[in-house]
């Protein structure tokens, strides 16, 4: 990995994903996803602080803004880890077979670079379900005239969880740690199954709002 992308243009990192070749693959875009929701939810947050309408919920909304803003950088960073995990997943794999002690320091290798790249789309599925909490709570307090970016942000954070479970699956085909993985399935369908519930919430509450 060659290219720190969070100083790049975007339509760089979109050429690269576009590209036949392995980085940024699926996990780096879904970070980005995540991201992206993120500054859907910062905007309707930003048009809520200052107005005196809304001062009863100004500390609050002014504390969501912070948390969106460190968990932006957090998804960032991350969508640059993923490719650098990817690598170390694929390095590991190459590493020589031919003996007994070489077979099990390869495997040991694969299993550690894959729990590391497991820890990346954790931390991926984590942020994106904050994002999606930070959207439900918005729908409610945040300006109304912001609605539809409130749930666009729900749409676009519940995209990121999805493809993270799917990140999470792929990671899983190769790990050898049965318990660790059971533990990570089970914490991935209870965010996956939270995420449908806060967006569909969300998405309920802001299509009201635009019908009403």
């Amino acid at each position: 990995m060659d290219i720190d992308y969070r100083n790049e243009p975007l339509t760089r990192y979109l050429d690269a994903a576009a590209a036949a070749r392995p980085t940024p693959g699926g996990g780096s875009v879904a970070a980005v996803a995540a991201a992206l929701a993120s500054t859907m939810a910062s905007m309707a947050a930003g048009f809520t602080v200052g107005k005196e309408k809304f001062k009863a919920v100004e500390a609050e909304v002014a504390g969501h803004l912070d948390r969106l803003a460190a968990l932006r950088g957090r998804l960032l960073d991350a969508a640059q880890r993923d490719m650098a995990a990817y690598q170390g997943v694929m390095a590991a794999w190459r590493l020589p077979k031919e003996t007994a002690e070489q077979q099990a320091a390869r495997a040991e290798a694969v299993r550690a670079a894959t729990r590391a790249s497991l820890d990346v789309v954790e931390e991926v599925l984590a942020a994106a379900g904050e994002i999606l909490r930070t959207a439900r709570r918005l729908a409610d307090v945040a300006n109304p005239n912001l609605a539809s970016d409130v749930a666009v942000a729900a749409e676009l954070a519940l995209g990121a969880v999805r493809a993270a479970r799917i990140n999470v699956a792929v990671n899983l085909a190769g790990y050898t740690d049965a318990a660790d993985a059971d533990a990570v399935r089970r914490r991935t369908d209870a965010a996956v199954a939270e995420a449908e519930r806060l967006a569909a919430e969300t998405r309920d509450i802001v299509l009201a709002k635009l019908n009403a």
